[in-house]
C-alpha cells in the first residue's frame, strides 16, 4: 500500500485538528485569570466571587493552593485570601489544573478506546506535575520568575500530555491501534502516531493549548517536552521544559501511572546534568513524591489512594512491564528463530535454483516449501503464458519424478478454460475456476490419491512475462508453518523471482537456439544460392564451350583415331592414341559440367535396392583404375524404394569409385539402413583408406577440387554425386579423419512407396 499524497495527508491532519478545536473551551474565569498580568489588572474581589460561585471549583482551588504552600496551612480559607497570600499566579495555576482535568476527563468518558488507561494516564500526569513542582521548588525556590515558579511547573506537568488524551477522545479506534503496535514493538508512541494517524500527540496538544489560549510557556512544554534537552539551547522557557522532562523521566522510571510510551525511559541523571540541575534534587523529591501524588489526585477528584498504595501500584506496574518485556523478548526470539529458518530456506533455495533452468528452479522452490511445512509431497504447476500448455511437475527428495505438459488444462463447470494467473490473483477468476484447480492438480500430481491434505501456494506474478503464472503444491498448511506475512511475502517473492528468471532464461536460450538454426539455414541457403548461381554461370559457359569445342574435339578425336589405326610405327601410333584419349577426356569433362549446370529431371519410380547397388558397382568398376572388393549389407525384407534408379546408381558409383581410390586394400562396405528417428533411408559407403584432413573435407564437394596431384583427377565426382542426390530430395554427408578412412552417407526422405515389397538382401561382391 503506497503512502498517501502530500495533499491528502495535509487534509487528514487538518480534519483532525478541526476535531480537536471542537473540544470544550476553558471557562470565562480561567480565561480572565490568564489574561491578567498582575494584581493591578484585575478586581480580586470580583474574581473571588466568580470562583466561589462554583463550590466544587472553590474547594479544589483552595486545596490546590494549600498543597502548593504548606507553610500557610489553615490561613487559606477563602479564594480572596488565597489570591492575597499566594498571589495571582498560584490561583491561576490551581484554576487551570482543575478545569483542564475536568474538561478532558469528562470528554474522555464518552469515547475510550481499547488499550488506553484513563486512570493511569491521569495518575501519570499528576505524578509528572507533582514531580515538576517539587523539582522547581528545589531548583529555583519559591521566589522564582513566573515561568520557573513551582505552581507553574505543576500546571505544565499536568498539561504535558493533553495531546495524548485529546487524540484518544477524537480518534479512539485509530489511537488504540497506535498503542497496540507501540506495545508490541516496545517503542514510544509519537513516531507511530505520525505513521498511522498522521499527527503525534505533541502537535495535537500544542494545537489544543492554542485553542484554549494557554500561555506560550505552557504551549512550549506540551510541544517540546519529549525533545532532548540538549537540543533546546535557544528555546524560550528551556528551564521549565527541562523540569517537566526530568520529572517525566523520573515518573516513568518509578512506573507512576501509565505514560503511553513503551520504550526504555531516558536516564534521569543524564537529563538533569544536561539541564544543569543537581541530580541530588531528584533523589530528594523521590522520597515525598508518592505522598504528593496521592494528595493531588484526591484534590482533583481522581480517586482516593495513599502513597503506600501508589508505591505498591508502581511495583505492580514494574512487574507487569517486566512480564511484557519478557513476553516481547520471547516473541522476538521465536520470531528471530523463524526468520533464521526462512532466511536459511531462501539461501538454500537460491543456491539450488541457480544450478540449472526452469525445472531446477521449480524443484528447488517446491522442495523449499515442503521443507518449511514439514510435509512429504512437493509438486508444481506452471503456465508459461496464456495459451501455452500447462506443465505439471512432481518431485522427490532427489529431484523430479514426473514432468508432463498437460493440454487442455482444467475447465470450469461451464466448459471454459481456466486461466492460472486469474485464479492466483483471486478476484479476477469466478469461483468455478478456482474450484476446478484442485481436482485437476490431484489428477495429474497425486496418482489419484485424492485431495486430502493438498495445499496450493499461489506465487505472485512471474515478472514481465505475459500471462506467466505458477503455483506450488504441498501437503500441509504454508500459512501455519510461516505465520509472518512479511516472511511469507519474502519467500513467495524469492520463489517467483527465481522461477520467472529461469523461465525467461529458458525462453532466451530457446530463442537463441532458434536464431542459431535460422542463421545456419540462412548461411546454407546463401551457400546454395551462390552455388546455384555458380552452376548457372557454369551452365552458360558449358553450353558455350560445348558448342564451340565439340566440333574441333570431334575432328581431333577422329583424326587421332585414324592415325592410331593406320600408323604402322609405334612412334606415331602412341602419340595418336594419346591425342584421341585426351580429346575423349575433354568431351567427358564437358558432358560432366553440363550435368552439373543443367541436370536432368529425375524420374521417380519403384526401384529395388539390390538392383540399384549392382548398377552402381558395375559403373564404379568400369570407371575405376583400382581393383577393389565390396560387401553389401542390406536388411532382410528390404522394401522397394521410390527413386530414379539411373541417377541414384550414378551417384553411388561416384562414392564407391572415390572409396576405391583411397589407397586401401580392405573391403569397402556399402550398408543400407533406415534412420529410426525420422524413417529416412540411408546408404552408407565406408572405406578404410587414407581419409581426409580438415581442408580436404571442407572442399570435398567443390567442383574441380582434388587432393591428388594436378592432372590425376578432374575433381567432379563428389560434386556430381551430391548434385544427383539433391535432385531426388536427398543429402550426402562425409565423415573422415586423416589416416582413418572416410564414411559417405546418402540420406533419402520420402523413399517409401505404397506397396511394401520386401526381399532378403545379404550379398557380397
Amino acid at each position: 500500500m503506497g503512502q498517501p499524497s502530500t495533499r491528502a495527508h495535509a487534509r487528514r491532519v487538518e480534519l483532525i485538528l478541526e476535531r480537536l478545536t471542537s473540544l470544550p473551551t476553558l471557562s470565562s474565569v480561567a480565561q480572565k485569570l490568564m489574561s491578567a498580568g498582575s494584581h493591578d489588572e484585575i478586581d480580586i474581589q470580583e474574581l473571588a466571587r466568580l470562583i466561589e460561585a462554583d463550590p466544587s471549583l472553590t474547594g479544589k482551588v483552595l486545596s490546590m493552593c494549600r498543597g502548593a504552600d504548606k507553610g500557610l496551612g489553615d490561613k487559606i480559607t477563602d479564594v480572596q485570601r488565597a489570591i492575597t497570600l499566594l498571589g495571582l499566579d498560584a490561583v491561576t495555576s490551581a484554576v487551570l489544573s482543575v478545569e483542564v482535568y475536568e474538561i478532558l476527563n469528562k470528554s474522555q468518558q464518552s469515547g475510550s478506546g481499547d488499550g488506553f488507561d484513563a486512570t493511569g494516564h491521569w495518575r501519570h500526569a499528576i505524578a509528572v506535575a507533582a514531580g515538576a513542582e517539587l523539582l522547581a521548588a528545589a531548583r529555583f525556590g519559591r521566589g522564582a520568575e513566573k515561568h520557573e515558579k513551582p505552581e507553574t511547573a505543576f500546571v505544565a506537568g499536568l498539561l504535558h500530555s493533553i495531546g495524548r488524551i485529546a487524540l484518544e477522545i477524537v480518534l479512539p479506534d485509530a489511537y488504540s491501534k497506535v498503542l497496540s503496535v507501540a506495545a508490541q514493538r516496545g517503542s514510544d508512541s509519537a513516531a507511530l502516531e505520525r505513521e498511522i494517524i498522521g499527527i503525534d500527540h505533541l502537535t495535537a496538544g500544542k494545537r489544543l493549548a492554542e485553542h484554549w489560549g494557554l500561555p506560550k510557556m505552557l504551549r512550549d512544554v506540551v510541544w517540546l517536552h519529549a525533545t532532548p534537552v540538549i537540543s533546546l539551547p535557544g528555546v524560550p522557557h528551556k528551564d521549565l521544559i527541562a523540569v517537566v522532562a526530568a520529572s517525566k523521566a523520573l515518573c516513568r522510571r518509578l512506573n507512576l501511572g501509565w505514560s503511553g510510551d513503551f520504550a526504555d525511559p531516558p536516564d534521569v541523571t543524564e537529563v538533569c546534568v544536561t539541564a544543569e540541575f543537581d541530580p541530588e534534587h531528584i533523589e530528594r523529591i523521590t522520597v515525598e513524591l508518592a505522598d504528593t501524588v496521592a494528595d493531588r489526585s484526591q484534590t482533583l477528584g481522581l480517586d482516593e489512594v495513599s502513597g503506600t498504595a501508589l508505591m505498591l501500584e508502581s511495583v505492580l506496574r514494574a512487574n507487569s512491564r517486566l512480564a511484557q518485556l519478557n513476553h516481547t523478548l520471547s516473541s522476538r526470539s521465536a520470531h528471530s528463530e523463524q526468520q533464521r529458518g526462512v532466511l536459511k530456506a531462501i539461501t538454500s533455495f537460491t543456491h539450488k535454483a541457480s544450478q540449472g533452468g526452469l525445472t531446477e528452479a521449480l524443484s528447488a522452490a517446491a522442495s523449499s516449501a515442503r521443507s518449511l511445512v514439514g510435509g512429504v509431497f512437493a509438486g508444481a504447476v506452471i503456465q508459461p503464458s496464456d495459451g501455452e500448455p500447462w506443465q505439471a511437475l512432481r518431485f522427490d527428495a532427489n529431484g523430479m519424478l514426473e514432468h508432463s505438459a498437460v493440454e487442455p488444462g482444467p475447465e470450469a463447470q461451464d466448459g471454459s478454460a481456466v486461466n492460472l494467473r486469474d485464479v492466483l490473483e483471486g478476484g479476477h477468476a469466478p469461483p468455478s475456476s478456482r474450484q476446478a484447480i484442485l481436482p485437476w492438480i490431484s489428477d495429474h500430481l497425486t496418482d489419484g490419491g485424492g485431495l486430502a491434505g493438498l495445499r496450493v501456494i499461489g506465487l505472485p506474478s512471474l515478472g514481465d512475462l505475459e500471462g506467466g503464472a505458477a503455483m506450488l503444491v504441498v501437503d500441509d498448511d504454508f500459512k501455519q508453518a510461516v505465520p509472518s506475512e512479511v516472511q511469507r511475502t519474502a519467500l513467495l517473492a524469492s520463489w517467483a523471482g527465481a522461477i520467472g528468471w529461469a523461465l525467461r532464461s529458458d525462453t532466451v536460450d530457446r530463442l537463441a537456439n532458434e536464431l542459431t538454426e535460422r542463421h545456419a539455414e540462412l548461411a546454407s541457403a546463401q551457400a546454395k544460392l551462390a552455388e546455384t548461381r555458380s552452376m548457372a554461370h557454369l551452365g552458360e559457359m558449358t553450353a558455350g564451350a560445348a558448342h564451340e569445342l565439340n566440333n574441333p574435339l570431334t575432328v581431333i578425336k577422329g583424326y587421332g583415331q585414324i592415325l592410331r589405326r593406320e600408323a604402322r610405327e609405334s612412334s606415331v601410333r602412341e602419340p595418336a592414341e594419346k591425342i584421341a584419349d585426351a580429346a575423349q577426356q575433354l568431351s567427358d569433362l564437358i558432358t560432366g559440367l553440363h550435368l552439373l549446370a543443367d541436370p536432368p529431371e529425375p524420374k521417380m519410380a519403384r526401384t529395388v535396392v539390390n538392383e540399384v547397388l549392382n548398377d552402381a558397382l558395375a559403373l564404379a568398376k568400369e570407371r575405376s583404375t583400382c581393383a577393389f572388393s565390396t560387401r553389401l549389407v542390406i536388411p532382410d525384407l528390404t522394401p522397394v524404394i521410390r527413386s530414379d534408379q539411373a541417377l541414384l546408381a550414378r551417384a553411388l558409383a561416384e562414392l564407391i569409385s572415390n572409396a576405391a581410390e583411397s589407397d586401401s586394400s580392405e573391403i569397402i562396405e556399402v550398408r543400407v539402413q533406415t534412420d529410426p528417428l525420422d524413417d529416412r533411408l540411408m546408404v552408407v559407403v565406408k572405406d578404410h583408406g587414407r581419409g581426409m584432413d580438415e581442408p580436404t573435407l571442407t572442399h570435398a564437394f567443390d567442383p574441380f577440387f582434388s587432393a591428388k596431384p594436378a592432372g590425376r583427377a578432374q575433381g567432379l565426382g563428389l560434386c556430381r554425386a551430391r548434385r544427383l542426390i539433391e535432385l531426388m530430395g536427398g543429402t550426402i554427408t562425409l565423415a573422415s579423419e586423416d589416416g582413418e578412412g572416410t564414411t559417405a552417407t546418402v540420406t533419402l526422405p520420402g523413399w517409401r512407396v505404397e506397396t511394401d515389397e520386401r526381399r532378403p538382401g545379404a550379398a557380397a561382391a
